[in-house]
């Protein structure tokens, strides 16, 4: 504080002296020696008497906060990109499976023990899809033949299950399937979504071979095919 008064001082009482002189003799070729007051610039500046003034008493442009236009730019994360290789993965309630036919998309199937039997894939080791284009579309099918969702990509899956968007009816739809051991026909039971499933169904996924889960499904009414060709959702 006391070294900025004893600066604004000085700073007047030149303009003092330098008003003297011009007011005194207007036409006397007058100058200075100003020594400028930051320390950053320390030469010396050669003035006539109204050059000096100005710079006596020029002030600093105001400092400005920085602006949003200022501030740098910032990216959103992106997360690591999908695995399109697995064929099956693991969580703490149970495993999920993945079949990519080559028409596109994926098909996305939760596991109960009767799946992953007739899927014919290892239980209790993740494993990855076939390179071989042909087996992986047989593994499609049959994936199609217990109730598998098709998805774009497995993010749409991840979407919607993160509640970043709503499913479609196709998407929210729940279907069961029982194919007997002796080839004929198949059971099915449908429901339009989730809300729609009876609070004990959970029983199905008890059933440890797929004659056991038919029979099961017959005790919530399930429809039998004798032609699983005539299964709109199988066409």
């Amino acid at each position: 504080m006391r070294t900025s008064m004893t600066r604004h001082c000085s700073a007047v009482t030149a303009a003092l002296v330098l008003i003297a002189f011009i007011v005194s003799d207007p036409i006397w070729p007058v100058q200075a020696i100003v020594f400028s007051q930051s320390q950053e610039d320390s030469s010396l500046y050669f003035m006539n008497p109204l050059n000096i003034l100005s710079k006596l008493f020029s002030q600093p442009p105001a400092k400005t906060s920085p602006t949003m236009d200022d501030s740098p730019e910032v990216s959103c994360p992106v997360g690591p990109p999908l695995n399109t290789q697995k064929r099956t993965e693991f969580g703490k309630t149970g495993g999920t499976a993945f079949g990519y036919p080559s028409s596109g998309g994926v098909l996305i199937k939760d596991l109960d023990v009767v799946d992953a039997l007739y899927l014919r894939i290892d239980r209790f080791a993740a494993s990855k899809r076939s390179s071989n284009v042909l087996e992986e579309d047989e593994f499609c099918e049959r994936m199609r033949r217990i109730g598998a969702t098709w998805w774009g990509d497995e993010q749409e899956y991840i979407d919607v299950l993160l509640g970043v968007r709503e499913r479609t009816e196709v998407e929210a739809r729940v279907l069961v399937f029982g194919w007997p051991s002796d080839g004929r026909g198949v059971w099915v039971l449908r429901y339009a979504s989730d809300r729609d499933v009876p609070r004990d169904l959970g029983m199905v996924n008890l059933a440890v071979n797929m004659d056991e889960r038919c029979w099961v499904m017959k005790e919530f009414g399930a429809t039998f095919y004798p032609d699983p060709a005539s299964v709109e959702e199988l066409r």
